[in-house]
């Protein structure tokens, strides 16, 4: 039912999260259930995010009560790391959790993430600092003595410097681990593996057939297991970061995918024009703009049927 509106508010979430996690604990009576049926039936929006708890927690074991009361007397952000602890004991993977596209859904399982569009920088310890890419999930491992994050979607570029007493920074792209001292590279995730870009210093990939190390001016593409591809990373990629793309020689379909990862809504490219290549400097922000930049260049025509369509095709004769 939700799929073609917008997500609930934060604050129906964290009310939705309240009563999912009572009803777990396996101390609620039939007054709390008929509250919780009432609360369903004050807004649509309830219903909303009843439904959505109630498919990611389908197949869930019940919670433990103690855990459940820690969610109910939790404030809202600690609430979300309890939840985070529910979802592990109920058997249900955080990473399947975060693979909702739309927040605040992937936010209850990451301590840092960015809506579709959205791109956010953060110093998220002394020396180590992240800058998250459209769609995209991390969740943080801080200790006094050693520092992790996991990737858990998308894409973010990492600037990390050495600090006396702490480890080198960890972190798990689902694909393998990485290690770096003092480096800074940019990493994506995919479904089907991951890609790392080293612009300073050097980054170690560790996998389970053994270790690549991967220096500035180079970059990875790796999955679970099987080779390794190396190729020379290229500052250019960053420029996301700045809210702009750099096409050297893409194909049509290549641009608009890229393009698309940050918007709401699809991109169609005809077969026809697919093949047709580019080069330039583009908005990320406005697919529609940027697109309409290559008629003149090109022989296409774009055109937006909704808000949420895109369609690019032949240019009529």
């Amino acid at each position: 039912m939700d799929s073609a509106g917008a997500a609930p508010p934060d604050a129906v979430v964290d009310q939705a999260i309240v009563w999912w996690a009572r009803l777990q604990s396996g101390v609620a009576g039939a007054g709390e259930r008929q509250a919780c049926e009432a609360w369903l039936a004050q807004d649509p929006a309830h219903r909303q995010a009843w439904e959505r708890l109630q498919r990611i927690g389908r197949d869930a074991r019940r919670v433990p009560s103690a855990l459940a009361h820690s969610a109910l007397a939790a404030p809202s952000e600690g609430r979300r790391s309890v939840l985070r602890g529910v979802l592990t004991l109920s058997g249900v993977a955080v990473t399947g959790w975060a693979g909702y596209r739309h927040a605040p859904w992937q936010r209850l399982a990451a301590d840092l993430s960015t809506r579709i569009g959205e791109r956010r920088a953060v110093a998220v310890a002394d020396g180590l600092h992240i800058t998250l890419n459209s769609d995209s999930a991390v969740r943080l491992r801080l200790r006094r003595e050693a520092r992790g994050i996991d990737l858990l979607r998308g894409e973010m570029l990492v600037r990390t410097e050495a600090r006396p007493g702490v480890a080198a920074l960890r972190v798990d792209t689902g694909y393998g681990e990485l290690r770096a001292e003092a480096a800074r590279f940019d990493l994506r995730r995919t479904g089907d593996g991951a890609r790392v870009g080293v612009y300073e210093g050097s980054v170690q990939l560790l996998r389970a057939d053994g270790m690549t190390l991967a220096a500035a001016g180079e970059r990875l593409a790796f999955s679970d297991h099987g080779e390794i591809s190396r190729l020379p990373s290229d500052p250019d990629r960053l420029a996301w970061v700045d809210g702009m793309v750099v096409a050297k020689d893409w194909r049509l379909d290549e641009f608009a995918r890229y393009l698309a990862r940050q918007r709401l809504g699809m991109i169609r490219v005809d077969p026809a024009v697919a093949g047709l290549r580019l080069s330039g400097v583009f908005p990320l922000d406005d697919a529609e703009r940027a697109l309409k930049a290559l008629e003149p260049a090109l022989p296409i025509r774009v055109t937006r049927h909704t808000r949420y369509l895109l369609w690019v095709g032949p240019r009529e004769a």
